[in-house]
């Protein structure tokens, strides 16, 4: 493929995954108001993985032609339980419960923040060589995440209990990318989003029982919830997904700042919010420190296990 054409075809993936990805934290903010948080993470990507099943039917059956179809026995079923447990249970779980205690906005910002906790645990769990352009963006995207919770917080150790669960999900985001480039799954991107989506949405769901939720979906919230189910989720996650593929983790990870501006952007434009004079400070920062990191040449691996496809 052309080089500019990949590029701009890159570009749009990673575009498109990002607005979606970001207005998901305002729908989840409106069905949070209704639905109990585990709940609402479970019936939000069953439906989503369900949005799938007539094209991967149709792919089954030889009438979409895209890539092979892999036989359920040949599924890479230990690398998709980890991913599924990873990207879906364990980022929507923290995620959603911490939005019942934190703002969209500020949710969005801390999300963004993963290419960081990518970059350090590939160095910790992969041995590759962090360079010194890559610290200055790891530590000033660092900053920017104590100034988005707030210094005065953070010096007291009275971080909010939405903002750690927040940075939890943050965490298992960044264990789920780094295990997505390990295991180097061989089927293609919309399996690989349907069974990791279905995986992580049972564990949820027996999660959710498991605490005794209990839910009711009013009508009024419906198309929010839709929204979240189909676009934000088998959408935005196809699409990261076909990204990261196509660009490597820090370098596809970086893009996420852009979720925050676009959850802002919707927030403003639905109820006229608007991010705190620290927010944007903190968020400005993150997204320097991750433009230093993108712009950092390729490191290679210290070791044979390092594998990881991404420019430090």
């Amino acid at each position: 493929m052309n080089p500019c054409v990949a590029q701009r075809r890159y570009l749009l993936l990673i575009l498109s995954s990002t607005f979606l990805q970001g207005s998901s934290f305002v729908a989840s903010k409106i069905v949070l108001t209704e639905l109990p948080p585990l709940w609402l993470a479970a019936l939000r990507f069953f439906v989503a993985a369900l949005s799938l099943v007539p094209w991967l039917w149709l792919r089954r059956c030889g009438r979409v032609a895209v890539g092979t179809a892999v036989p359920i026995s040949a599924m890479p079923w230990l690398g998709l339980t980890v991913i599924g447990l990873l990207q879906t249970a364990g980022v929507m779980a923290f995620l959603t419960l911490g939005l019942t205690q934190t703002t969209a906005s500020k949710a969005a910002i801390l999300m963004a923040s993963n290419p960081l906790l990518v970059a350090l645990l590939a160095g910790i769990l992969l041995k590759e060589r962090v360079r010194p352009l890559a610290w200055l963006g790891l530590l000033l995207a660092f900053a920017g995440v104590v100034i988005c919770i707030g210094m005065q917080s953070v010096m007291s150790g009275a971080i909010g209990y939405g903002e750690a669960l927040v940075m939890a999900g943050s965490a298992c985001w960044a264990l789920a990318t780094l295990a997505n480039k390990r295991f180097r799954l061989t089927i293609d991107t919309w399996t690989l989003a349907f069974w990791q989506m279905l995986i992580g949405a049972t564990a949820l769901a027996l999660l959710a029982a498991w605490r005794g939720e209990l839910f009711i979906l009013p009508a009024h919230t419906a198309v929010a919830f839709l929204w979240l189910a189909i676009p934000a989720s088998t959408g935005a996650m196809g699409l990261w997904f076909a990204a990261l593929h196509t660009g490597g983790a820090v370098r596809t990870s970086g893009f996420l700042f852009l979720c925050p501006l676009f959850a802002a952007l919707i927030t403003f434009a639905i109820s006229g919010e608007m991010l705190s004079t620290h927010e944007m400070l903190g968020g400005v920062m993150i997204a320097v420190g991750i433009v230093l990191l993108s712009r950092t040449p390729a490191a290679r691996p210290a070791s044979r296990a390092a594998s990881l496809e991404a420019s430090l």
